[in-house]
């Protein structure tokens, strides 16, 4: 049985000992601010963030918080749709950024400028490390509030909105680009040269065969 966002809140208030039992703090978090959200006509995406690369996932999700898959997308009109981010704990990054990437805050005191790279980040609270992702992908307008909160990210596979229409998000298969012209002349520049070598090494070892039955 489908329940609106009020219900979810009050039910939420009323329960909440019960809750407390059952359900971890992470997923009661994820039920706080529903009541703001007008989920009218709204799909629930579902992302699955195993193995999926950082950049890749945050853009395909602001792309969906946006709306911009529909075609009744106007940059003035919120109508972007949930998205829900499962296994945050499983997401991959290129390169070293899992050691180098360092995120900065200010405390607003002299001095406390504050540093946490992106391991640490994991460790502590993995869902930060998407949203932080997504959120700078967003535009910074009035509506950036109301995307955030359309957002719902949980560190592993357990959710409250299994009664919600789920759909799950397919990863668009990654565009190869064409190689630009400098690129190219430069790999072909490489294999021949790289062709030569192996024709010289395979006239010397003739030479070295033939010298030595000689």
């Amino acid at each position: 049985m489908k329940c609106d966002a009020d219900t979810l809140v009050g039910f939420m208030h009323t329960k909440l000992p019960l809750l407390g039992i059952l359900l971890p703090i992470l997923l009661l978090k994820a039920l706080a601010g529903l009541r703001r959200i007008n989920l009218d006509g709204l799909r629930w995406r579902v992302f699955d963030a195993k193995g999926q690369v950082l950049g890749r996932l945050a853009s395909q999700i602001a792309v969906v918080l946006q709306g911009k898959d529909k075609p009744t997308y106007a940059p003035h009109v919120e109508n972007g749709d949930m998205c829900i981010v499962l296994n945050a704990k499983d997401i991959s990054v290129t390169g070293r950024k899992m050691t180098d990437k360092i995120y900065y805050w200010h405390t607003g005191y002299i001095g406390h400028l504050k540093e946490r790279r992106l391991k640490d980040q994991m460790e502590k609270d993995p869902t930060e490390v998407i949203r932080k992702a997504v959120l700078r992908m967003l535009p910074r307008n009035r509506l950036r509030d109301d995307r955030d909160r359309k957002l719902r990210i949980f560190s592993g596979n357990e959710h409250p909105f299994h009664d919600r229409p789920l759909e799950p998000f397919v990863m668009p298969p990654r565009q190869v680009r064409e190689m630009r012209p400098r690129a190219r002349r430069a790999l072909i520049r490489a294999q021949k040269k790289e062709q030569a070598n192996r024709t010289k090494e395979e006239e010397d070892a003739k030479n070295t065969k033939a010298e030595a039955t000689a």
